[in-house]
């Protein structure tokens, strides 16, 4: 069988020239320059909605030990008070953990309800993820005013 020759005509028998494959790199780059932006911030945003539902179970918790024992739990410290909550097995101790960056479960002075404080929080956070969240999810989040 005999080969054509493709000198001098500017065709390749096969293959991908360099100007193709910078093009679709190119094309790659920019896909990725849109795409991991909005990853991370919905990361942050089910990070932030994880932390609002835990704040969520542990005053649920608080209030069903309330409710249960002759004598209410003192609400303190809330270090002291989710230990202790986990130690009666109102819930797990992992729920007591925040997973957005710098945040921190606390006692609201004003509801003696649980919340989720974002004071310490990237600015990311304070401004653009809570604006994200629902009204219902908004009351479980203090620390944003300073944003």
């Amino acid at each position: 069988m005999r080969y054509k020759n493709f000198a001098g005509t500017g065709a390749s028998p096969s293959g991908v020239t360099l100007l193709e494959l910078v093009i679709v790199l190119a094309i790659i780059a920019i896909i990725g320059a849109i795409l991991v932006p909005n990853f991370l911030g919905a990361t942050e945003k089910a990070r932030l909605k994880s932390d609002v539902q835990s704040a969520r179970v542990i005053g649920n918790a608080l209030d069903l030990y309330n409710a249960e024992q002759p004598a209410a739990m003192a609400e303190s410290d809330i270090e002291d008070l989710i230990k202790e909550l986990s130690d009666k097995g109102y819930i797990d101790f992992e729920q007591a953990e925040t997973q957005t960056e710098k945040a921190v479960f606390k006692i609201d002075a004003s509801t003696g309800g649980i919340v989720v404080d974002i004071t310490a929080c990237p600015d990311n956070t304070r401004k653009k993820i809570y604006a994200q969240l629902t009204p219902q999810e908004r009351q479980y989040v203090t620390g944003h005013s300073e944003a």
